[in-house]
């Protein structure tokens, strides 16, 4: 029995602004059977992982780019550029690039 490969739902904006106040999340949702699975990678292709305090991913898909301080400031994680992929065993989709600037 045929699966289905993923296809995108929701996807990021192109480019997104955002305060240090309020932090930023970027939307990334996709069906498919059996259901995919969301990662966020980066422009060149390495994966968005986590940085405690400052991005995570939620269970929905979406990538948080938390509230954060001056200090904290981080050129790779708050002005960069992400996409979302989705994935299953039948197929892979990626997402528009979107661009983040805080």
């Amino acid at each position: 029995k045929g699966g289905r490969g993923p296809s995108l739902v929701l996807e990021p904006p192109t480019a997104m602004e955002f305060s240090s106040e309020t932090g930023a999340v970027l939307p990334c949702s996709a069906r498919g059977q059996p259901a995919p699975r969301i990662t966020w990678e980066k422009k060149d292709g390495s994966p968005a992982s986590a940085v405690p305090g400052l991005r995570s991913t939620r269970s929905d898909g979406s990538l948080v780019l938390s509230s954060f301080s001056s200090s904290q400031y981080r050129q790779d994680v708050h002005s960069a550029t992400y996409r979302c992929v989705a994935s299953n065993s039948v197929g892979v989709v990626k997402s528009r690039l979107v661009h983040v600037q805080g």
